[in-house]
């Protein structure tokens, strides 16, 4: 997935997943207090990043949502996901 794509379905789902009716949302702006996240929302963004972008993100990782911007969240689930594709032709098979 392209970044603007990844950073497209990460609006889709901050947005879905907000208590507050969003309609822009700028890089800088916090999960928890701009964007009207509470520890649910955040737990139901989770568990719906790890359903579209086929990452598994650990329970003890949950906490480090707490104060993130969206544009941080971007940069992380793009790191993520990149590690669960693997080395696309870097890695020798047998």
């Amino acid at each position: 997935m392209s970044g603007q794509a990844t950073r497209d379905r990460l609006l889709e789902l901050v947005r879905r997943n907000s208590r507050l009716v969003l309609r822009d949302v700028a890089d800088d702006q916090v999960l928890n207090f701009d964007l009207g996240y509470d520890s649910a929302a955040l737990l139901n963004l989770m568990l719906d990043i790890e359903d579209a972008f086929g990452i598994e993100i650990p329970p003890e990782k949950v906490p480090e949502l707490v104060g993130i911007t969206f544009g941080e969240l971007v940069v992380r689930v793009e790191a993520a996901a990149a590690r669960a594709d693997g080395p696309a032709s870097g890695e020798k098979g047998s």
